[in-house]
């Protein structure tokens, strides 16, 4: 019974509110109940209907709880839900019937309708709604309004429970979707890498078997640089596995100089044979926070890129520096230049001017600095050759 409420204004608020709601958040705040100061008479049941008809022009279960947290009305959406008929509502304790179950995930220590009762609006609460028969477990957002007096003081609440199941399990299912593409795009960007691995295995073995007759002296750095290549291999291994396990890489400080440095001696068989040469200007700089193997890899197939661009005896240079307060490296080279139609596609996973090639360098290169808060860029010009420009932000501490 509203025994103790101005009717009108509730059947004038619920009719405002069912006519401007924002679906689905139901703005109640500017409800005002008046007390009846003692007007304990019954209610017109015109009116009565009146209620239950603007609650039923509510989409989503709508409930009105009293100061003791007991249900006034219902609508058909809150009985469907919960399995029990409008009559059977009314009275009950707001909690007990299941509306308000606590998510796993819920951090709050109030339960909702003391919240909004204690004059709080809130707002897209996760709950959940077990069926004790079957089991099946409805996800809903529950937000809760209070309903004020003419004082401005909460002697009410009107709660509102949207099912998000459906909408819940289709997001879970995007989510898985995109977690196997980009396990298919890291597979690619792996066969890609691991091919560059091989080919500096393939080049210093073959640098090798012609130095057979040399001291072990002269053949030991051709070997070290095969022991270090296959590290390299098992850490990218190892990296692939992190992502699997748990959906990103550890960060830590790192040097980049030192990870230029090691990717000029991974590659250097490649340039070797191909008669370049490679240079390197690098500043102390403060670390950034990244993955090692992340790193490596992006200046290790900008190497790579700049070898193959280049005829033979051409010239790749590399500096590192520091600049404000971030890292900038460069890799420049002496090759063809990338035409002005390619240029807007070069980060495009896929695109490639390479007979043999993957496209998929330069846009996982982008990706990994990206990340990390940094990025590429580059400059071309057709014949003269091409820089590319990578900068990462120093780490905070």
């Amino acid at each position: 019974m509203y025994r103790s409420w101005a009717i009108s204004e509730v059947i004038r608020t619920l009719a405002h509110t069912a006519t401007t709601l924002s679906y689905p958040v139901l703005m109640a705040g500017n409800i005002h109940l008046v007390d009846r100061r003692g007007k304990q008479g019954p209610i017109d049941p015109r009116r009565q209907v009146e209620i239950s008809t603007l609650l039923e022009s509510i989409p989503e279960a709508a409930v009105i709880v009293d100061n003791n947290g007991r249900i006034v009305d219902a609508n058909s959406v809150t009985s469907h839900l919960v399995g029990r008929t409008r009559e059977e509502l009314r009275g009950m304790v707001a909690e007990e019937t299941g509306l308000l179950a606590k998510a796993e995930d819920d951090s709050a220590s109030e339960p909702i309708v003391q919240r909004a009762l204690s004059g709080q609006t809130v707002r897209h609460d996760r709950r959940v709604l077990r069926d004790p028969k079957t089991g099946v477990v409805n996800e809903l957002l529950v937000s809760a309004n209070p309903i004020l007096d003419e004082q401005g003081q909460p002697i009410a609440a009107l709660l509102i429970a949207r099912d998000v199941t459906e909408l819940t399990q289709l997001q879970r299912r995007i989510a898985d979707i995109e977690r196997h593409r980009a396990i298919g795009e890291m597979a690619a960007a792996l066969a890609h890498d691991f091919n560059n691995i091989l080919d500096t295995i393939a080049q210093a073995a073959a640098v090798l078997e012609t130095s057979l007759d040399r001291p072990a002296s002269e053949r030991k750095p051709l070997l070290d640089m095969i022991h270090n290549t296959v590290r390299r291999g098992a850490e990218m291994v190892q990296r692939i596995r992190e992502y699997l396990r748990t959906g990103e890489g550890a960060s830590r400080p790192i040097d980049v100089c030192t990870i230029i440095a090691e990717a000029v001696e991974l590659t250097r068989p490649l340039w070797q044979k191909a008669n370049a040469k490679v240079t390197t200007s690098l500043t102390p700089v403060p670390n950034v926070s990244a993955n090692a193997a992340d790193l490596r890899r992006v200046f290790t197939n900008l190497i790579i890129n700049a070898i193959e661009a280049m005829p033979p005896g051409g010239r790749v240079a590399i500096t590192c520096g520091p600049h404000e307060n971030q890292v900038v490296a460069t890799v420049s080279d002496t090759g063809i230049g990338i035409p002005p139609a390619d240029q807007k596609r070069v980060f495009f996973a896929y695109f490639t001017t390479k007979p043999r090639g993957t496209g998929l360098g330069l846009s996982g290169a982008q990706k990994i600095l990206l990340s990390y808060g940094g990025n590429i860029s580059f400059h071309s010009e057709p014949g003269k050759g091409t820089t590319f420009t990578i900068v990462l932000p120093a780490a905070s501490g």
